[in-house]
């Protein structure tokens, strides 16, 4: 991830201004969640699927797009999802919150 420098004025003590703008950003950022097939495999077996990927607004809204590309759709609620993801012939969705991680170390 990239952080970008911005300029503060000559008032400011440094990085004051890029710290409210960090603020700003920490507290209006969308939650990020998956949306979960369940079913079952031919031999019976449960197993499951990230289906969509989808971000919640504070408003209660969501976007959401299918992992396959197959589909994006703005919602009015992340629950939504779950229920056209229902629609499936021996299918359940569900909603999965992932926990928020540090990104400060790189993958290995």
């Amino acid at each position: 991830m990239t952080n970008v420098s911005l300029p503060s004025s000559p008032t400011d003590p440094p990085d004051r201004f890029a710290h409210e703008i960090r603020a700003l950003v920490e507290a209006t950022a969308p939650r990020l969640f998956a949306v979960v097939e369940q079913f079952e495999t031919d031999g019976g077996e449960p197993d499951a699927r990230v289906a969509a990927w989808g971000l919640a607004h504070d408003d209660g809204s969501a976007q959401v797009t299918a992992v396959d590309g197959g589909f994006r759709m703005s919602l009015r609620t992340p629950d939504r999802a779950t229920q056209l993801i229902s629609l499936r012939p021996g299918s359940i969705g569900c909603l999965v919150w992932p926990e928020p991680t540090s990104r400060t170390t790189p993958a290995s």
